[in-house]
């Protein structure tokens, strides 16, 4: 089928969004408010420190290579990022790598992307931008002096409200919410990049690049790929800007070019904030990197409190209002994504036609109702259940179910990716396009390699409980997205038929 065919199908025969609401700066702020590089910065270099130290413990000193690790990680997801990057160029739609999967390796792998996308969209919402938020909120509140009634069932309605406002800020449209997250973003990232240059500043005494290297791992690179495996999550979002692709201006344009940019702002922000971080620690203090030490388990938490002189807790009051405000524009970009993949599958007759329904903003309201309830399932089970494993510990309860779930869709999303990569070469040679070898193999094989890599290694290193679980956890639910696909492909198999088809 040739691109003008597809056109005309599209807008006669399927339901769409509304088109050119979107510019650039939207597109660019999608991708970063869904990576929420604030929240990223507090939970996920301690978490990547803290991981690095309970799993290498012979290197107490380890994390100090964290700067390098998410140099490395980002190289890695730009790799991965190519494909996304390359397809957006042909195929815009609400589809996302689904529609790119479908029209490069067929409709069933295409069904595997959609659905793997979609639980990983859920599970980000619930596990960082909910769990995440609350387990942050209880573990800071009772070190600024803040007591808590009923902490154990508190957090259940915090949840409650949360979810639901969120829901009804998708609900009220996609431009009015992304006018606010584009913002909360500019303010976000000028503040991490000054302060982070202010901390270097102040201690530029102890300014090494032995951080860039692999000395503080005793030279071991392993060391430092293991761990990049993990820290790949660090730049999740990048490609946020994919499933707004039909209500943005030029988007055969401007969503290429949203992932470039977000990967520049987003590599910058975030490893020259992990550098600033752990130069301000001390080399020899990095035993003590990571969740577990500083204000609230948060060891950025206690350097920005401490590192200000004169102007005293300001900047530390911004960092919390920063940080919490980035889980709340984070869970707005990722439940906005999972609404367009659902109203995606169900204009193409894939799922009930109900959840292509739009109101007059353009918004699929029955795929945010979805959403909504899915969400409340999954976060109020999955925090009751680590409420029951950890009894009387509610902090690292909240705290480890956010954790379980992040784990959990780590795979996932390599799948997603995995997908994609290998389905560029396939959907290029369909449409007589040019090739290149290594743009269009070479990179994605080698991304590829890489995502295997780590779905192997999470495996292989066997992490105590509780990082196990959302490795076990993981394995059922590709399980059952693959035994879901196999029953739509051999019973259903007509309910496939238009599956990747909307394309403007």
């Amino acid at each position: 089928m040739t691109e003008d065919k597809t056109v005309l199908r599209s807008k006669e025969e399927y339901r769409h969004l509304k088109y050119n609401q979107l510019t650039l700066k939207h597109a660019v702020s999608q991708a970063i408010g869904l990576n929420a590089p604030g929240g990223t910065i507090v939970l996920y270099i301690a978490g990547t420190a803290a991981l690095l130290t309970f799993t290498f413990s012979k290197y107490p000193d380890g994390a100090f290579s964290i700067p390098l690790i998410l140099l490395m990680a980002l190289v890695v997801y730009s790799m991965m990022s190519y494909s996304s990057y390359e397809f957006s160029k042909y195929l815009s739609s609400s589809g996302g790598y689904y529609t790119f999967v479908a029209n490069g390796l067929g409709r069933s792998l295409g069904l595997t992307t959609a659905l793997s996308y979609i639980s990983y969209q859920i599970l980000s919402f619930t596990g960082f931008g909910i769990l995440g938020f609350v387990g942050f909120a209880y573990a800071i509140l009772p070190s600024l002096g803040i007591t808590l009634p009923y902490v154990n069932i508190l957090w259940i309605p915090v949840t409650v409200v949360f979810i639901l406002f969120v829901s009804f800020l998708i609900y009220k449209g996609i431009k009015p919410s992304l006018k606010y997250v584009s913002y909360a973003i500019l303010i976000e990232v000028v503040f991490f990049i000054g302060s982070s240059i202010y901390l270097i500043g102040i201690n530029h005494s102890a300014l090494t690049l032995k951080p860039f290297t692999a000395i503080p791992v005793g030279g071991n690179f392993i060391i430092l790929a293991a761990m990049m495996v993990y820290a790949i999550g660090t730049f999740v979002g990048v490609g946020g800007s994919i499933p707004i692709a039909e209500e943005t201006k030029n988007p055969k344009r401007n969503v290429p070019l949203s992932i470039i940019l977000s990967i520049f702002i987003l590599g910058i922000t975030i490893i020259l904030s992990a550098y600033a971080e752990v130069v301000s620690w001390g080399y020899s203090n990095m035993a003590n990197f990571g969740i577990g030490s500083g204000i609230g388990a948060y060891p950025v938490l206690s350097i920005y409190k401490n590192s200000f002189g004169s102007m005293g807790a300001i900047p530390f009051v911004i960092l919390l209002i920063i940080v919490i405000n980035s889980f709340f524009t984070a869970t707005i970009s990722l439940g906005t994504n999972a609404t367009r993949v659902l109203f995606s599958l169900s204009r193409e007759h894939v799922i009930p036609e109900k959840l292509s329904r739009t109101n007059t903003r353009g918004v699929p309201v029955y795929a945010v109702i979805f959403i909504t309830v899915i969400s409340l399932i999954i976060v109020i089970s999955t925090g009751l259940t680590f409420e029951y494993l950890y009894p009387g510990q509610i902090i690292s309860a909240l705290l480890y179910a956010s954790l379980f779930l992040l784990i959990l869709e780590s795979p996932i999303t390599y799948i997603v990716h995995i997908l994609t990569n290998t389905s560029l070469y396939s959907f290029l040679k369909k449409n007589n396009q040019k090739t290149h070898f290594v743009k269009h193999i070479v990179i994605p094989t080698i991304s590829s390699i890489t995502l295997v890599g780590a779905i192997v290694a999470a495996v292989y290193f066997d992490l105590s409980a509780p990082y196990i679980y959302g490795v076990y956890g993981s394995l059922i639910w590709v399980s059952a997205i693959f035994i879901t696909v196999i029953v739509m492909y051999t019973k259903y198999r007509k309910k496939l038929n238009n599956l990747g088809d909307f394309s403007l």
